[in-house]
């Protein structure tokens, strides 16, 4: 059967499918299997060991966006703000060097911002409602942006703008992200792991929705302009129509990206105004352009929307990179992949220039999912693709 290739943004004319066949037999369920003998033991690298939290009582309440600005930058010693219920202005928030700083909502969700813009180090914004764009200044060290519920803006978290200056050790936990935007959920600049726990940006347990293309490049996450040790992990996309996982425009190769236990369902809602219902062409999942160093795409589910339930690996790619234990519907390269390693896989259709000896590639078209009705995608006796279920997850405030 002839296939669509996708058609990926801002990379030119469409592809052609290059190389390999379209497979299409169907079985109900994998069989299940032990983990493979030639990949190393999942130990918890440095990166995944819990972090230390932030006192969990407010060591100060207060009841005026003014008065929270003023003790989140007057704070000395670690401190935990609180912000009484209601509805309050953008808020500029800049933390000394040295001093660990939260401000949160004094009741999860039940205090709202209309943006923010967050500056110095090792401060946290948590907990609230947010109408419009957070961004974290070039420059900055340490800052997180935890379990928030975020509806608006050009985009709903701005990361570091800036081409040529660095933020350090960023974490994007626990949000929800309600579309459309103007343009991307999470846009990502220039990003660096400078303590080197192998995190130089953590975007993890997010819940993306409601995002849509609509002229302007509409992305779940797009990274640009260069940066090491970029982990995705137990995100949960549904219901956009985007480039989910978007690594491109890079002056010089990204080192060190993972893309781990997340869960792509439902990617083909119309095209956004001003654009007609389909005027933005096909949708991709996954997409990731080179240069890059030191790729890991293991235990990822993207399934669902049949051929438009694709993951695509464009030009540059490094020969270390890793594929495996994915549950994807469809995998598809327009460029020469046939020295990475690819195992352990389940897909539908591979289509491309990929290795050889893809050991334990199961080809399934029909899968039996734990729940589909409630985005359960768990395979039973698997261990591939996602081992969670939305519904065991928090998001949000």
């Amino acid at each position: 059967m002839a296939l669509t290739p996708p058609s990926p943004k801002r990379s030119g004319n469409s592809p052609n499918a290059a190389g390999g066949t379209p497979t299409s037999s169907a079985v109900s369920q994998p069989p299940a299997e032990p983990p493979p003998p030639d990949e190393p033991p999942e130990e918890p690298p440095p990166w995944e060991q819990p972090p230390e939290e932030p006192p969990s009582t407010c060591t100060d309440t207060v009841a005026t966006l003014p008065a929270a600005v003023s003790a989140v930058a007057a704070a000395e010693t670690e401190a935990v703000v609180c912000l009484a219920d209601g509805s309050y202005g953008a808020a500029t928030l800049s933390a000394s060097a040295g001093v660990r700083v939260t401000m949160r909502a004094e009741n999860p969700g039940q205090a709202t911002l209309a943006g923010a813009i967050l500056d110095g180090e090792d401060l946290t914004l948590e907990r609230f409602v947010i109408s419009d764009e957070v961004q974290i200044l070039p420059g900055t060290t340490g800052i997180t942006v935890a379990h928030n519920r975020i509806t608006g803006g050009g985009e709903g978290i701005d990361a570091c703008p800036s081409t040529i200056i660095s933020c350090d050790d960023m974490k994007i936990v626990g949000n929800q992200f309600v579309g459309p935007f103007g343009e991307d959920a999470i846009h990502l600049n220039r990003y660096h792991d400078s303590d080197g726990d192998g995190i130089g940006v953590l975007i993890e347990d997010n819940e993306i929705s409601g995002v849509r293309e609509n002229g302007s490049h509409s992305d779940c996450l797009e990274t640009v302009w260069v940066g090491d040790h970029l982990v995705f992990r137990g995100n949960y996309l549904h219901d956009n129509r985007c480039q989910g996982f978007f690594v491109k425009d890079q002056a010089s190769p990204v080192v060190g990206v993972t893309v781990e236990d997340n869960l792509f369902l439902r990617n083909t809602e119309p095209c956004g105004p001003p654009l007609g219902p389909t005027e933005c062409g096909q949708p991709n999942y996954l997409q990731v352009f080179g240069p890059y160093e030191g790729l890991v795409m293991r235990r990822n589910t993207i399934w669902g929307d049949g051929e438009d339930s694709v993951a695509t690996f464009r030009e540059g790619t490094g020969a270390d990179t890793l594929i495996s234990r994915n549950v994807i519907y469809r995998l598809w390269t327009d460029t020469d992949m046939s020295g990475i390693s690819l195992r352990e896989n389940t897909l539908c259709e591979r289509e491309g220039n990929w290795p050889s000896s893809t050991p334990g590639e199961i080809t399934a078209c029909s899968l039996t999912f734990a729940d589909v009705a409630k985005d359960d995608y768990r395979l039973s006796g698997s261990n591939r693709g996602v081992d969670w279920a939305p519904a065991e997850v928090h998001f949000g405030p």
